[in-house]
Formats: structure tokens, C-alpha cells, sequence
């Protein structure tokens, strides 16, 4: 079954939010006192994640966390400006890409903020992964939408 199947596509709901993903991919919760972490997986090291951080961080601020993370894990990461949209909203993106035991790897940040939460999502894996992988893991992306919202 190609990856780009709609039938595929799973409902996730709670916390606020839905999206869809691939039915047979794993998805995971991690919650604490003041935020949320769902991730789902394929087989591979691929993944998508998305947080719910519900002190209403700026954008910017949440990628540009991230970001200062990988510089200080890798040695040159290469951030490019992207634009985007998450949870129907213009969103505040990059793209990062860093090489780690020999593989190059490529991560997307997409970030936006309404009056209850802001949301963090983002994808990694290696190119040879994201050959197959990437218009799915782009998909849950544009699938993110806030409850309230709707």
C-alpha cells in the first residue's frame, strides 16, 4: 500500500487537537503538568511529533529552542527559512539539516500559537528514509487541527 493512501489514514483526537496518520505506524503520549508529546513512528528511525505546550510560548521562540539544540549537538546544522501551515494557520518554520554517523538527516519545524496552546510539529529522518516517508510525514502535518477552531 503506497504511503500517500488516504485509506491508510487514522484519526489521533485528544488534548485538544486531531490529526491523521498511518494506521499501522506506532503512536505514543507523553504528558506532564503543563505539556504534551505525541509521536508517531514507522519502522524505521523516522518520526513525526507534535507538542502542546499550553503556557503559549511565541513561535519563534519554541523553533528557535530547537534549533539552538541541534547546533549544540551537531556541528554545522544548515537552518533554511521555510514557510508553512499548521492547524490552518500561517506557521513559523525551518528546516534543518545535520549529518550524524555518516547519514545526512533532515528535521522540519513548524510552529504556531492560538489562545490556549501553542503547537510544535516536526519530522526527522535520513534522506533515504524521507524519499518514502516525506509527503506522509508532510501530510500529518497539514492534517493538525486545533478542536477549538473548528
Amino acid at each position: 500500500m503506497p504511503l500517500n493512501d488516504a485509506s491508510c489514514l487514522v484519526p489521533y483526537e485528544g488534548h485538544g487537537i486531531t490529526f491523521e496518520y498511518p494506521g499501522y505506524w506506532e503512536i505514543s503520549e507523553e504528558v506532564d503538568d503543563t505539556d504534551v508529546l505525541i509521536t508517531v513512528t514507522a519502522d524505521n528511525s523516522c518520526f513525526w511529533a507534535l507538542r502542546i505546550l499550553h503556557g503559549c510560548p511565541r513561535p519563534d521562540e519554541v523553533v528557535n529552542s530547537c534549533i539552538e539544540a541541534f547546533e549544540e549537538e551537531y556541528d554545522h546544522p544548515e537552518v533554511t527559512e521555510s514557510g508553512g501551515v499548521l492547524a490552518e494557520m500561517p506557521a513559523f518554520c525551518r528546516e534543518v539539516e545535520f549529518s550524524c554517523f555518516e547519514l545526512l538527516n533532515s528535521v522540519a519545524l513548524s510552529s504556531v500559537r492560538s489562545s490556549k496552546m501553542t503547537l510544535l510539529a516536526w519530522w526527522q529522518g535520513t534522506d533515504h528514509e524521507l524519499e518514502s516517508t516525506r509527503p506522509i510525514l508532510d501530510r500529518i502535518t497539514q492534517s493538525v487541527r486545533i478542536l477549538d477552531l473548528l
